[in-house]
């Protein structure tokens, strides 16, 4: 199966931008633009090769760490003119053990990694709006990248890119929060725009997602298993919001 081309930056072991995008350079600009402060110091990770003009726009941000699918000869040139740099060529590396170590003392705990491969399958529509063929693909998108995003976790996306992302907060609110201010700093939001809200584990109270829909959210995605399913389905029903149950969650801790 053919994978997306796309760009992904991480700051402190959580993704602060995500986009996929046909054209490479675009992919980098909608990443950036998500949260472009946090950024800064981060890492660049492509699985494309890094052209010229990426690496020409690369050098305008401090960055630690750059990632890609190769480097043509001249990105090499103009991205070693940074000192401190570590450029990374990925194409050879292959993902042989799916298995994730946490230690802690003498204790060491094995897991296997989330990367299970969704599809319309893993999905419930609850709402009586039904999503529609490119809504789904969006939020499918938006629940891939709650994964990596440390719980509790909000991600909020629009065309295959992430425009706030709210993590790491003890209140799944607070996370909603968060994602919200994010996109309202750094995004443009035109009438009309479609935004959508993917969540890595079930709302267990209607605020969190009435603070989405307030914002401008008209399509979710989130587990279930919240004794308060039925009162989230009677809101999103009452607004007209498309919601989607997942039967997989995520929770990246």
């Amino acid at each position: 199966m053919p994978k997306n081309k796309g760009t992904v930056i991480v700051k402190h072991a959580n993704p602060c931008g995500v986009s996929i995008n046909s054209n490479n350079f675009q992919s980098y600009k909608y990443a950036l633009k998500c949260d472009p402060i946090s950024a800064f110091g981060g890492i660049v990770s492509c699985n494309f090769e890094i052209n010229k003009n990426l690496a020409i726009e690369l050098n305008k941000i401090f960055l630690e760490v750059i990632i890609g699918n190769g480097f043509d000869r001249n990105a090499l040139k103009i991205l070693k003119r940074k000192k401190n740099i570590r450029l990374i060529d990925s194409k050879n590396y292959t993902l042989k053990e799916n298995l994730k170590f946490t230690s802690l003392n003498e204790e060491i705990l094995i897991q296997s990694e989330d990367f299970k491969i969704f599809t319309i399958k893993d999905f419930k529509v609850v709402s009586k709006k039904k999503p529609s063929s490119r809504q789904m693909k969006n939020l499918i998108f938006a629940f891939n990248v709650c994964r990596y995003v440390k719980s509790n976790a909000i991600v909020l996306a629009s065309n295959s890119s992430t425009v706030g992302i709210g993590s790491g907060q003890p209140s799944r609110l607070d996370s909603c929060k968060i994602a919200i201010n994010k996109m309202k700093k750094f995004q443009k939001i035109n009438e009309g725009d479609e935004i959508l809200a993917a969540s890595d584990a079930f709302f267990p109270f209607v605020d969190g997602i009435e603070k989405l829909v307030q914002a401008g959210v008209s399509v979710i995605v989130q587990p279930s298993g919240s004794k308060n399913d039925k009162d989230i389905i009677k809101f999103a029903n009452q607004t007209n919001t498309v919601l989607v149950f997942s039967k997989t969650r995520h929770f990246n801790h």
